[in-house]
């Protein structure tokens, strides 16, 4: 079975039934706002792609600051809350049921942002990933992206491994732990990281790696 197909029943289900975690929040990280007033700062506006949008608040969140949206997500449950919250907020952001990986928009994109999907994205599967960017991103556009750090606080946490840089749980979910070097060897010398830092997540007690990357022409 395709491990992206995994992922998706997993997240499907997880969706559906799980009302714990911490990805399922409402509330905007603060990373996030950061971001946006980057980009206003720099004076990018127009369109933006969120891969694996979730519940659709960040997708909710550039569309309510006049950027024309599309959140995709591999999950059906996932996209049908989108609507709901984004219907609640009196917003129209466009949402589609699709995989990150093998998804082509009838547009290029100014911004994409990736809130926490590449850390589920088995390694193996990067280099797909990246295509899928180059596809939908104009030259001289940004990435907006954070995910699991592959920190020393992290290090320290019960579930972390000692002697690998990925974790399975009993279900199939996968989680990686990345670095500044993992993200710079995946996007290469057509990209340029402008930004990257770390932060606690205000959800959970994990160190998150957050990066701003610019497409070169």
């Amino acid at each position: 079975m395709n491990k992206d197909t995994i992922e998706s029943k997993y997240m499907e289900k997880s969706w559906k039934q799980e009302k714990h975690q911490a990805y399922k929040t409402e509330q905007i990280d603060k990373s996030v706002e950061e971001f946006y007033n980057f980009l206003k700062l720099k004076k990018i506006s127009g369109s933006l792609l969120d891969l694996g949008c979730g519940n659709g608040k960040n997708t909710v969140y550039f569309q309510k600051n006049e950027f024309y949206c599309v959140g995709i997500d591999f999950a059906k449950s996932a996209i049908e809350i989108c609507k709901k919250n984004a219907k609640s907020e009196k917003t129209n952001p466009k949402f589609e049921v699709a995989s990150i990986l093998n998804y082509k928009s009838k547009i290029k994109f100014d911004v994409i942002i990736d809130c926490g999907c590449l850390h589920h994205i088995r390694r193996s599967y990067w280099t797909e990933y990246k295509k899928s960017i180059l596809n939908n991103l104009k030259p001289d556009g940004y990435v907006y992206l954070h995910g699991i750090s592959d920190s020393k606080e992290n290090k320290k946490l019960p579930k972390h491994p000692k002697k690998r840089n990925w974790i399975i749980n009993k279900k199939g979910h996968y989680t990686t732990f990345f670095s500044y070097a993992d993200i710079k060897n995946l996007f290469g010398s057509k990209f340029r990281i402008e930004k990257n830092y770390e932060f606690k997540s205000q959800n959970s007690p994990l160190t998150v790696r957050a990066f701003y990357i610019k497409r070169l022409k």
